[in-house]
This record gives structure tokens, sequence and C-alpha cells, in this order.
């Protein structure tokens, strides 16, 4: 009998092995098992504030993981650094139409709204989060404190 059941559970592993390897689809955040030597070494600059260097590096991993909704995040956040704003939209709206729950993609556009005084539409990022967070996050608070710091009214 129990060689029975181990035979029947590798049978579950074969037929259902994305349902086990993806056990966080319900989460907020799923791009942490593709990252690559570029995205890692795009993180580091971006870390020391050197967007344009850290562009192609995003690029490159967003080509081989178009899927990847935290590098499409990070890669708008990088044209919003850089003023490239039409770009930056681009990468964000795309972050946010792989996965709505994105942490990073909510945080970054509620950003990019601020940079262009858009209020409101920072507010619905903000908002987002609130939905998201169900206890409270780090992206939460930091934006609205960037919201706070803008003088724009938050819950």
């Amino acid at each position: 009998m129990k060689r029975g059941l181990t035979i029947l559970a590798l049978a579950a592993l074969l037929v259902f092995p994305a349902s086990i390897a993806r056990a966080d689809d319900y989460g907020a955040d799923s791009g942490d098992d593709t990252k690559t030597e570029s995205q890692i070494e795009a993180e580091a600059l971006m870390a020391k504030g050197d967007w344009k260097a850290a562009a192609p590096l995003l690029e490159a991993h967003v080509a081989g993981f178009p899927a990847d909704d935290e590098a499409m995040a990070e890669l708008g956040r990088v044209y919003d650094k850089l003023d490239d704003k039409e770009t930056a939209y681009y990468y964000l709206k795309t972050a946010l139409w792989i996965n709505p729950r994105s942490l990073e993609a909510n945080l970054y556009f509620g950003e990019y709204y601020i940079g262009l005084k858009d209020r409101a539409h920072a507010l619905e990022r903000l908002e987002a989060l609130d939905h998201i967070c169900i206890f409270g996050c780090g992206e939460y608070r930091t934006l609205k404190r960037e919201l706070a710091a803008l003088g724009a009214e938050t819950p």
C-alpha cells in the first residue's frame, strides 16, 4: 500500500508540477524565481543611482522573461528616473497588466504620477496598495509618505 501511495504522489508531481512550483500564484510578487545575472547587476546599479547603465541590463532580462512583472516595473522606474515618461509608462503599465497585484509596479507607478504632479492617479496606486497589503507593507508606507510630502490628502 505504501508503494502505491508513493507512485501516486510521484505521478501527481509529474501531472501538476506548475501548481507546486508556483504555490505563490495568489501572492503579490512572483519575479524572484527568474532573476538573471543581468537583473541582479541592474538592481545593484539602481541602488547606486546609475539608471543609465541599468537600463540595457534590464532590457536584456525582459527580452528573455517577458512575463516578469518585477523586472518590467523596475525597467519602468529606470526610465522614469531617466525622465523618459513615455517608455516608463509603457513598462509600468505592462507590469500591472502582467500582475495587477505587483507591489513594485503599484509603488513605482505611484511615484511616476507624483513626478507628473498627478495626485489623483497616485492616490489610485496608493489605494491599490492598500487593498494588496492587507496588514500594511513598506511599499504602501513609502507611497503614502511621498504623497504626504507632495501635500496630497491620504487615507
